[in-house]
């Protein structure tokens, strides 16, 4: 008998010393090794080696196509990487400047960590063969679309060398870059990972069967008697411009003065977990212009991904569990005169806190059938949210925001959501928030809609609204199953967020099937369905729509998904529309690093929202980019996309047009580059150029030497509107 209880603790303690490992890097000085991509082994011989020993994708955790090892030393102030990778193929990469999209046709290898071991977020730190950087925060989220956000940056140094069909890549990282708790002894989970063609490798395993994506690390490191660096970072910037307007081709154009402006932005660490950052008179315009989306037939204000620095850090924290109610928008804040962040990431918890004087406010009021939209002048805005940290990634929060106008009247919110890992596969989810609001008295939108007995037009009516969503899932290797429902009243609005629906009580449940391949041409195939029911706040029936998909991804980065949305009944402005629907059909490939491309075609039956009488008609929209790596440092990238709403029974067309854009970069290297974009709107015959050269030696220094030109047709084209510029930060640490 005590034989087999000997045998099996020693069975536990072997699989448990299996499962997880604890790794003790060597402490070597400071600067002993020189980031150059050249592999110095008297420098590395003493460095802990950690082998990529599992593939994850198309594989669960089998043995990977090719070999991979990582190593690790440490300082007393950096964390020293060194990846030697081999591949079956020439290597993919090319030179790129940080976060180009390009770099997912790459290779990408690096250093996957959660320093507070309790899955808020996973930090990955990466580099192409070539060096060129790739960093990402990857969050605690329900849905998969909000979970990575790829504008996260730190400071680090990469650089990488290619011999033949292998490559290594030598980084080193501050610690001071990095979020962790107080303390010279850190422990935190850990894994490295590798992204090659279309398989992925990691140096730990990966459990499908667990819904926590940012839970899962079995590794630890730990890094002894290390010195906190507290950061204090001055980054002043200085910027001209010189802008001009047209009205007619037979006049030319008419130029301002040149506007010189400048600003200083000041990050200072208190303590390793607690930052202090002040911004005053912040530049936040953002330099590349954003893609134009069509919105022929859109009914709702379209939002925009944020690129701004100062909401790179920890502005994570400030999402909530469903994006219909969006409390927070952080390109809300347009044009401030000053804006103070506070940030404290304990061991338990998160605080932060926000506010700004805002010098233009954007005003937007979300409705059942369309949301308005005004131009705001000055608001006081602040924003306040604690989080508490539970086991598993299970987490509670307060979140309050409140915007006061100048002039008066001003939009209160408050809200609590948790996220609980009931099971290692069942999360329970919701957020309750409340709204209080005195609109302002001013003509910002000129509108006489109603909703309930208060009206749109801002006359300063007083009302306070509620919005309420609560989630369950449950998600194994093969199935997920979703169940969610929000309640989203008709005086509901977030004035420093982004909320265009309401009126609605909607229901949402969702179910899907996916079956892994190992090995062969096919890699995945998966199929779902989603049943959606809407009531408004009157209990009448507004949606009852079912969706089925099936998505399907193939050897060499191709996925094909094909969608069919059938609308059993929908209203729009009290009108009623039946037995209608519209199918969508998704492709994407990069099979070589030559080529890499993706579309989406949707055809079928849609309403005519922007209509005086709305009625259904046969939609057809098409959307296309093709990018080209001609070489190492010269990509082409062009995006179309069409879009048609023809009326049944003529041949009249609600809307007809397209948008073409094309993008030219050229990557002198990872920190210089020229671009070129051009953009073509069918729409509203319009041509926009940008040229642009770019210096960015860090997040945070920046040169940029550019122009927008605008281009609208008459009897012929003329510019309309004109401007060259100049920007110049630099980031000074003390």
């Amino acid at each position: 008998m005590k034989h087999y209880t000997f045998l099996s603790f020693f069975l536990i303690i072997s699989f448990y010393s299996e499962a997880q490992k604890n790794y003790e890097p060597l402490k070597i000085s400071e600067n002993l090794i020189s980031i150059d991509g050249i592999i110095n082994q008297e420098e590395w011989e003493k460095a802990q080696k950690i082998d990529f020993n599992y593939e994850t994708k198309p594989g669960y955790n089998t043995k990977p196509i090719v070999e991979t090892s990582g190593y690790i030393l440490y300082s007393d102030y950096h964390i020293y990487l060194r990846f030697d990778a081999k591949t079956r193929e020439t290597v993919r990469a090319s030179v790129r400047k940080r976060d180009d999209n390009g770099i997912f046709n790459d290779d990408i290898i690096g250093f996957l960590v959660d320093t507070y071991g309790d899955g808020r977020n996973n930090l990955f730190i990466g580099s192409n063969p070539y060096g060129s950087q790739m960093d990402v925060r990857v969050l605690n989220s329900i849905m998969e679309e909000s979970r990575y956000e790829i504008s996260y940056d730190i400071e680090y140094e990469s650089s990488g060398s290619i011999n033949g069909n292998s490559y290594q890549i030598e980084m080193k990282i501050p610690f001071s870059s990095l979020p962790f708790p107080n303390g010279k002894d850190q422990k935190w989970k850990f894994k490295f990972f590798r992204k090659y063609i279309d398989y992925e490798m990691s140096s730990s395993k990966d459990d499908r069967d667990n819904s926590c994506v940012t839970c899962q690390f079995e590794d630890d490191i730990l890094f002894k008697d290390i010195k906190i660096d507290k950061k204090f970072d001055l980054i002043p910037y200085i910027t001209s411009s010189l802008d001009g307007s047209n009205t007619s081709p037979e006049n030319k154009i008419k130029y301002d003065k040149v506007k010189n402006n400048i600003g200083l932005s000041l990050n200072a660490e208190l303590s390793k977990t607690l930052s202090l950052e002040l911004a005053i008179n912040p530049d936040f315009s953002q330099v590349e212009a954003d893609v134009t989306q069509i919105d022929a037939n859109s009914a709702f204000s379209l939002s925009y991904p944020e690129k701004r620095p100062f909401f790179n850090k920890g502005t994570d924290i400030l999402k909530l569990n469903n994006q219909d109610l969006q409390p927070f928008y952080s390109r809300s804040i347009n044009d401030p005169l000053f804006a103070l962040k506070l940030l404290n990431q304990g061991k338990k918890s998160r605080l932060f806190y926000l506010s700004s004087l805002d010098n233009n406010s954007p005003y937007l009021i979300a409705g059942r059938d369309r949301s308005y939209f005004g131009e705001g002048k000055k608001s006081f805005v602040n924003v306040l949210r604690y989080q508490r940290l539970l086991k598993n990634g299970s987490k509670i929060g307060f979140l309050s925001t409140t915007r006061h106008y100048d002039g008066g009247g001003y939009g209160n919110l408050f809200a609590i959501d948790g996220l609980f890992q009931l099971t290692k596969n069942i999360r329970f989810s919701f957020d309750i928030i409340k709204n209080l609001n005195e609109e302002p008295i001013n003509n910002w939108i000129d509108s006489e809609d109603y909703f309930n007995e208060y009206s749109v037009r801002l006359n300063g009516e007083k009302f306070n609204g509620n919005g309420v969503f609560v989630g369950l899932s449950r998600s194994t290797e093969n199935w997920h199953s979703y169940l969610g429902y929000k309640y989203i009243d008709p005086k509901y609005r977030a004035d420093v967020g982004f909320a265009v629906k309401n009126d609605r009580k909607w229901l949402t449940y969702f179910q899907s099937y996916t079956s892994y391949k190992d090995e062969g041409f096919l890699r995945n195939i998966s199929y779902s369905l989603k049943y959606d029911m809407l009531h408004n706040f009157d209990n009448q029936l507004d949606v009852i729509s079912l969706d089925g998909k099936v998505e399907a991804s193939f050897k060499g980065n191709t996925n094909i998904g094909i969608t069919h949305d059938y609308d059993f009944v929908s209203y729009y402005l009290d009108k009623k529309y039946s037995n209608y629907g519209s199918t969508r059909v998704g492709f994407s490939t990069s099979p070589v690093e030559l080529i890499s491309f993706d579309s989406n075609i949707s055809f079928g039956k849609d309403v005519a929202f922007n209509d005086e009488d709305p009625e259904l008609g046969k939609e057809f929209n098409f959307r296309a980019t093709l990018r080209l790596q001609l070489n190492n440092n010269l990509s082409i990238n062009n995006l179309f996309s069409f879009s048609r709403l023809k009326e049944i029974n003529t041949t009249e067309y609600y809307y007809k047009g397209y948008i073409n854009r094309f993008d030219t970069k050229y990557q002198f290297s990872k920190f210089i580059g020229l671009r070129l974009a051009a953009e073509y709107n069918n729409f509203s015959e319009s041509i926009f150029l940008q040229p642009l050269f770019e210096w960015t030696p860090n997040p945070f220094t920046i040169f940029y030497i550019g122009g927008n030109q605008n281009l609208i047709k008459e009897l012929e084209y003329f510019t309309d509107r004109s401007q060259f510029f100049i920007k110049f930060q630099y980031l000074i640490s003390i």
